[in-house]
């Protein structure tokens, strides 16, 4: 008997069997012709059962199904959905293109269409002072609980059209149903994942140039790169609130860290070196560093097509591109990328006219990152900000008023472009979206509300608010 392929398939049915007939919930089936078919009989209906039999290891009774099925447009229906829909859902390891970022994934996200991140930031101190407990225990003391929301915003589909001559041919030999198969998961998985994997370089990308993280210099010097990178992995493991967006004091334990590093850059420096420098053996250490093609590399052509009517998405431009291919590395927390599965799902449509179905892959998914893990990029640039800019400059707002300011920072190398607010009048708060509050009660026929850079302090832009 010809050998057969050795190609492995995770196939989860409410009930399966497996050779000796007993039942399994979760099966792994050798990806051979007899096992798919005998897989696909025994989830299908008592119709399907009754006119087609258990498949044996010959070459004539694949044939011999195969030409009932053919003969019936309702069994060949069910065969070809029960093939899309449950064993087409697997991932065939053969020559699919498989995301070399999928560690970063959280998995599926089983209800809703939105995910709430929550963070709650180290409580405030305050002195022991017997005296003041009596007017002062009942007091509040509200957490300092912040959140983001993450909400599905990748919404795409894969067709693939099945002919009948295609379905025919696939009873013909031992590995006709397996060869099917790999046909149709190749094309929509390699596309699913490869557009998976572009979306999330071009994610990190965005946070690199809008200065979303925190930038560290390097020289491009293999050695002193490497220094630089065990300086900033040491620095993640102790609290601070400088190594993320969202400036809460979080800390990232050696084994929660991933280096992002450019295949060139990695190609150059021992590997044993870049262990040591985050106190892993290299067998553990493997495991944490995760390989890109350049940061700059981005299929924006795809991408293009992928998000041509989403108004989230701006193109990056060439300039930005080659800036970001000179990016050695990115040092991320594992739960930085917030990226959620919330549906995959085949649908199919039969052609009568042309007998053939179509057949679509829909995945959602949540794509995005998380403003409370830490991050870092190293430049071999020199980041600076050249200005900043508030928006509006003036504005009148009336007593128990309120007005939201917004500030635009100009950078190069990518510096990061975050401020810190402040105000001049303790009457006028501002929090730390630009978001002015004027009290009712407020003195004074003007405000001034200042936005500092928080990389270069020298850099700032202020409004002018009247009250009336």
């Amino acid at each position: 008997m010809r050998k057969l392929k050795q190609l492995k398939l995770m196939i989860y049915l409410k009930k399966e069997v497996t050779n000796n007939g007993k039942c399994s919930a979760a099966v792994t089936l050798t990806n051979s012709s007899v096992n798919i078919l005998n897989a696909i009989r025994n989830s299908a209906t008592i119709d399907y059962r009754n006119y087609v039999p258990y498949a044996t290891e010959d070459g004539d009774s694949i044939r011999g199904i195969g030409a009932i099925i053919m003969d019936y447009p309702a069994l060949q229906n069910e065969f070809l959905n029960a093939l899309i829909g449950r064993i087409g859902l697997v991932i065939v390891t053969s020559k699919s293109y498989q995301n070399p970022w999928s560690v970063f994934k959280k998995g599926v996200m089983e209800f809703g269409e939105t995910v709430e991140e929550l963070f709650v930031n180290i409580a405030n101190v305050q002195n022991y002072n017997p005296e003041d407990s009596e007017t002062s225990i009942f007091s509040r003391n509200i957490p300092d609980v912040k959140s983001a929301f993450h909400v599905v915003n990748y919404k795409k589909l894969y067709p693939v059209t099945i002919q009948n001559d295609q379905l025919r041919s696939a009873f013909l030999s031992w590995d006709g149903i397996s060869d099917l198969i790999a046909k149709i998961t190749d094309s929509l998985y390699t596309s699913m994942n490869y557009d998976e994997y572009q979306t999330m370089k071009y994610l990190i990308a965005k946070a690199i140039i809008n200065g979303q993280m925190e930038i560290i210099s390097v020289s491009g010097t293999i050695s002193e790169d490497v220094t630089a990178f065990k300086s900033i992995s040491n620095d993640l493991t102790f609290y601070s609130n400088k190594h993320n967006v969202a400036g809460v004091y979080t800390s990232t334990l050696k084994d929660d860290q991933y280096l992002i590093i450019d295949t060139a850059t990695e190609s150059q420096m021992n590997v044993e070196v870049l262990a040591t420098a985050f106190n892993m053996d290299k067998a553990e250490f493997m495991g944490h560093v995760i390989l890109v093609d350049g940061f700059g590399n981005l299929d924006t052509a795809r991408l293009n097509e992928l998000f041509y009517d989403d108004p989230a998405y701006e193109e990056i431009g060439s300039d930005d591109l080659t800036s970001l291919n000179l990016i050695p590395a990115v040092i991320v927390d594992k739960n930085w990328f917030m990226v959620y599965d919330q549906m995959m799902q085949f649908t199919e449509n039969f052609n009568g006219k042309g007998l053939y179905w179509n057949y679509f892959l829909h995945t959602w998914k949540v794509m995005s990152v998380s403003p409370f893990a830490n991050a870092a990029v190293f430049t071999t640039g020199t980041p600076a900000v050249t200005s900043v800019t508030v928006s509006p400059s003036t504005a009148t707002v009336a007593k128990g008023g309120s007005v939201q300011l917004t500030a635009v920072v100009q950078t190069s190398d990518f510096a990061p472009q975050s401020v810190t607010w402040s105000s001049n009048n303790a009457k006028a708060t501002v929090d730390s979206r630009g978001f002015v509050t004027i009290a009712s009660d407020i003195s004074g026929s003007s405000v001034t509300i200042t936005a500092t850079s928080t990389f270069d302090t020298s850099k700032k832009g202020t409004a002018t608010i009247t009250v009336q």
